[in-house]
């Protein structure tokens, strides 16, 4: 019986370790330790086409404190070239994104991203 218990309480910490540990879409989504961000990144290249009425986009972009971080979105139609997005994100997971204006940005975020 102790060894039953022993070998499930070792499992469940194998498990629950990989969990906080493995960064995907999936995990990042429910890991309480991985904090949402906003993302702001300019739509500079066609997506990717997955499917009919599915793309993905691959992008660089800056959070609030003009960190560069890339992130992947999918979109239900082709996204309009040099618009301004801003993607809510928690680690790799995508939550939602919406178009922003430039001067609607953080400063740090301006500065780097409308050079490009």
């Amino acid at each position: 019986m102790k060894k039953t218990i022993s070998l499930i309480t070792a499992a469940l910490a194998v498990c629950i370790g990989a969990f906080l540990l493995i960064h995907n879409e999936v995990t990042d989504r429910f890991n309480p330790l991985v904090k949402k961000e906003s993302v702001y990144v300019q739509i500079n290249k066609d997506g990717k086409h997955l499917s009919p009425g599915r793309y993905e986009y691959t992008l660089e972009g800056y959070n609030d404190t003009g960190k560069e971080k890339e992130i992947t979105f999918s979109a239900s139609d082709s996204l309009r070239r040099n618009a301004y997005l801003k993607v809510h994100a928690k680690g790799k997971y995508v939550e939602t994104w919406e178009e922003v204006q430039p001067g609607g940005m953080p400063s740090a975020v301006q500065k780097k991203l409308i050079k490009q």
